[in-house]
């Protein structure tokens, strides 16, 4: 009990202590004119919640049966750890926010701007390409962060001007779920914004036409997308996704203990349609 104890409040500890790192670097995308003191000292509730990318590299817990038996207890000490910070950060959204919590119109909404957002970049895809950028940036300007709405762009560029490219939800297999869910605090330690990682198990249909053949493919997929929230006017953005953790990794991810590192952090979280680098 005792260890169990000290791995959760020192994983609660930790991210309280380095939200100075992560108010910076949020300072930063905003506004990267302004000085390091100045960005620490940001109203937080003063930038756009699009300019709020994943700022922590959430634990998403493998599965213990899957792991190697001698990883199994400390996995087992890793979840029970997450939970104990999901709970912190719970109590604190209701201290500082007197607000109920909505976690089913939250799930609601972020289903539907997940979908939104891959339905909006195969559109995209089929544009000529001088009009792709502005329609992604159009049709996602309260859907998607900053950084998402970029490297959909990025990826848009390279599609063949003669493909044809479809998405298609075929159907949710399993109800999401909230896995993660985290408070960023103002510079008087009260709740902002909410950063919560959703897992959804989804069947899709991708189809792919270059003007002679047709491929179509339909498969399950897991997703972990990180969503960033306004709790008080009910804002709600998709900033990027992560993937399960592997058996060796702590809680605690190294990335909000440097601005470089969150930096790059957030960038690649923010492509959303890149590889899982933990597969083969």
């Amino acid at each position: 009990m005792l260890r169990l104890t000290t791995i959760g409040l020192n994983g609660t500890s930790r991210s309280i202590n380095n939200q100075r790192v992560i108010k910076s670097v949020i300072g930063l995308r905003f506004n990267s004119k302004k000085s390091k003191k100045d960005n620490q000292q940001m109203d937080l509730s003063q930038i756009p919640i699009k300019s709020v990318g994943a700022i922590v590299d959430f634990y998403i817990p493998p599965p213990i049966f899957s792991s190697p038996i001698k990883s199994w207890a400390n996995l087992i000490l890793r979840r029970m750890g997450l939970f104990v910070i999901n709970t912190y950060s719970v109590v604190k959204y209701k201290q500082d926010t007197k607000l109920k919590l909505k976690f089913y119109d939250w799930k609601e909404d972020a289903m539907q701007k997940f979908v939104k957002a891959n339905k909006v970049f195969a559109s995209g895809c089929n544009l000529p390409a001088s009009k792709r950028s502005d329609y992604i940036k159009m049709q996602l300007e309260n859907n998607t962060g900053s950084l998402v709405q970029k490297k959909l762009i990025e990826r848009a560029k390279t599609f063949p001007i003669s493909g044809k490219l479809s998405w298609d939800l075929v159907k949710v297999v399993k109800s999401p779920k909230i896995v993660s869910f985290m408070v960023i605090p103002d510079g008087n330690n009260i709740a902002t914004f909410i950063q919560f990682v959703m897992k959804v198990r989804t069947k899709q249909k991708v189809s792919f036409n270059d003007g002679t053949n047709n491929k179509e493919t339909e498969r399950v997929v897991d997703d972990y997308l990180v969503y960033t929230l306004n709790p008080y006017t009910d804002e709600l953005v998709l900033v990027g996704t992560v993937f399960e953790s592997d058996h060796l990794r702590n809680l605690q991810g190294e990335t909000s203990q440097s601005m470089k590192l969150m930096n790059a952090f957030q960038d690649r979280c923010a492509d959303i349609f890149r590889s899982n680098p933990n597969k083969d």
